[in-house]
């Protein structure tokens, strides 16, 4: 169920969207694109470091601090980040292979999503759901939301009562995979009214400059 006047405040947000963070996005989307492997330390570093850093979600907020904040980077989170890596990457791969939807690979997507939170629960003691979206967002822009508190608010006032019948049988956390339910009900509402794709990227900055 989508909230009365959505489609107006949307047009309103196309119409004045000045896309004032392209080009700070632009640098982590390339970021991301040259380099979309998890085989190297500095560049998995690199990558966690700035896009944390960039989107207020930087992993070294965490339970139990015990070193610096350099050698958690590379004694803790790059060794991990090695280890897993091989399936990361194999995750992100068939994703990008596959070449559908959010819609026709939400199972993967979810479970994706999942599992790098797990990853970054056992490293931190925090559940960091912003940070793994925003994480996978930028090495696959088209299949993954970004979350985050102000978004959760806003898609909140504007997707009533999500359809939740695509996370049957999925291994997901719930909480994302309620905020996908409701992101998925709003860009094909939107989709439908425009008649042209509405990417995460739109979506996410119409939810921050027109949701709250």
């Amino acid at each position: 169920m989508i909230a009365k006047g959505t489609e107006k405040l949307y047009q309103d947000f196309l119409n004045t969207n000045s896309s004032r963070w392209e080009f700070g996005n632009s640098i982590l989307y390339e970021m991301c694109s040259n380099n979309p492997y998890h085989n190297q330390s500095d560049i998995i570093v690199g990558k966690i470091w700035i896009i944390g850093r960039s989107y207020a979600a930087a992993i070294e907020r965490r339970k139990n601090a015990s070193n610096t904040n350099d050698d958690f980077y590379y004694d803790v989170v790059a060794p991990k980040m090695l280890e897993i890596g091989d399936e990361l990457d194999e995750r992100l791969s068939q994703l990008r292979d596959d070449g559908g939807t959010i819609r026709e690979n939400v199972k993967d997507i979810l479970e994706t999503h999942k599992f790098l939170m797990d990853v970054f629960y056992e490293l931190t003691g925090l559940e960091k759901r912003s940070l793994a979206s925003k994480y996978l967002h930028f090495h696959c822009p088209e299949l993954f939301f970004i979350y985050d508190s102000r978004a959760r608010t806003a898609i909140n006032r504007y997707v009533k009562r999500p359809d939740k019948k695509a996370l049957d049988n999925i291994n997901c956390d719930k909480e994302y995979g309620d905020f996908v339910c409701r992101m998925l009900e709003l860009q094909a509402f939107l989709q439908e009214r425009t008649e042209c794709n509405q990417s995460p990227r739109t979506l996410d900055s119409f939810l921050l400059q027109k949701g709250l």
